[in-house]
């Protein structure tokens, strides 16, 4: 069995991301806290790994971070 993307680097020179402003950033942060609160997850871990992903997102496109992150 091969794993889809095995071996690839994770980010690919040259690969073009749609524009991540903080406005799609406060947009993905809630619905990545509604879809964890409904999970089960507590509000603090919740938050924490909303705020995580948001972080990554900042990381693939080269942004600093927004202070609320």
């Amino acid at each position: 069995m091969e794993l889809k993307g095995a071996g690839e680097p994770a980010i690919q020179e040259g690969k073009k991301y749609k524009e991540f402003t903080e406005e799609r950033a406060k947009k993905l942060y809630e619905e990545l806290m509604l879809q964890y609160l409904k999970s089960g997850t507590t509000e603090i871990e919740a938050d924490r790994k909303a705020k995580a992903i948001i972080r990554k997102q900042c990381s693939i496109r080269g942004m600093s971070f927004w202070p609320w992150t």
